[in-house]
């Protein structure tokens, strides 16, 4: 039998807190410590019958785990993942990568330096539904992507912004909590974005961070897109509401993403292809067929966490490695300088190790 990979979590809020449970209850890995600078988390470590630090480095001199998932706030993850390197553990580094693109190269050159894998928390793209629809574009049966238009929108509770960073630069804000989500998934699914244009309002809230914002995309293939978001409005249109991936949220059989071809198109995420019933009489006088691609249900962290596992392991390759991560982050980044400026901003001009 495969020995378990033995794993830590450095960072206890809600999302590590879910790693630990994860690791806690799969056979290919252990949960062999836990690590917060807040002493209040302490009860998580009980829970799950582990040790618990405050202070990463102890705990990786005492535990000695294979792989360490980083789930601190962004402005400390270079730091962790550092450490982690010096050590030669391989990490999981929540998304984003880092907050700016500074730390962001040192965690790539990092990796390089200390000869370890870092995997992105980009979860989306080990859900079934992101990678049919991907397969879906990818395979031609849309023809040539001419654009992808997304919509996010629901509305945060308002003690979400009892925490300081959430309502400040540089981790603060849609953009970078959530919308980097997005970025990611049509970077995964349509190509390399080349250009944004974006605004937006903190009109509704009155925080130092955006509420609203309309995001436009050039991709590099010629494609364009869109997006409207939003965390200040009743609404069920957003991946997490429709997708249901999380429990928390209220379940929506709504669609949140349009891909646009000139064969066909696709709701996402019920998986609905559109097509002319006859190639030959392709007009919009013509009727056109619905059909719908059923997908069996996986939930993305626990792929994402045994992909990590075969990752410690040296079996597979990180499905969003640094450099990629990098990327994410440098298109979420040139959307918040485009807002800040009001002019369209080329990625390119984001500086990424090759």
């Amino acid at each position: 039998m495969t020995i378990p990979v033995r794993l830590a979590v450095v960072g206890l809020g809600w999302i590590g807190s879910k790693h630990a449970e994860l690791i806690n209850g799969h056979n290919t890995c252990r949960l062999v410590g836990l690590c917060d600078v807040d002493a209040s988390h302490v009860p998580v470590a009980e829970q799950f019958n582990v040790p618990f630090y405050q202070e990463i480095e102890e705990l990786l001199e005492r535990e000695k785990p294979e792989g360490v998932i980083i789930a601190t706030p962004s402005e400390s993850h270079s730091a962790m993942a550092e450490i982690c390197a010096r050590r030669s553990v391989h990490v999981l580094v929540e998304k984003p990568i880092a907050d700016t693109l500074n730390e962001a190269n040192r965690v790539v050159q990092m990796a390089k330096n200390g000869g370890i894998q870092v995997l992105v928390g980009h979860h989306r793209r080990h859900s079934p539904l992101i990678q049919e629809a991907r397969s879906i574009v990818k395979s031609g049966a849309l023809g040539k992507l001419i654009g992808v238009s997304m919509l996010w929108a629901l509305l945060k509770p308002a003690d979400y912004f009892d925490v300081d960073w959430r309502c400040r630069r540089p981790g603060g804000g849609p953009t970078i909590i959530n919308l980097i989500h997005e970025l990611d998934s049509l970077r995964f699914l349509c190509g390399e974005i080349g250009r944004v244009y974006a605004q937006a309002s903190s009109a509704a809230r009155k925080l130092d961070v955006e509420d609203s914002l309309s995001i436009t995309l050039s991709f590099d293939s010629g494609a364009l897109g869109s997006i409207l978001a939003s965390d200040m409005t009743p609404s069920p249109w957003s991946y997490e509401a429709t997708t249901h991936e999380n429990p928390h949220y209220f379940h929506a059989k709504e669609n949140c993403y349009y891909f646009l071809g000139t064969l066909g198109s696709l709701a996402f995420p019920r998986m609905e292809l559109w097509r002319f019933a006859d190639d030959a009489r392709s007009s919009w006088q013509h009727p056109l067929e619905k059909s719908q691609h059923l997908v069996a249900h996986a939930d993305p962290l626990k792929s994402q966490l045994e992909h990590f596992c075969r990752v410690v392991r040296n079996e597979e390759n990180p499905l969003v490695d640094a450099r990629d991560g990098t990327r994410s982050l440098a298109v979420a980044l040139a959307v918040l300088e485009s807002i800040e400026h009001q002019v369209p901003v080329e990625i390119s001009e984001y500086a990424v190790p090759p």
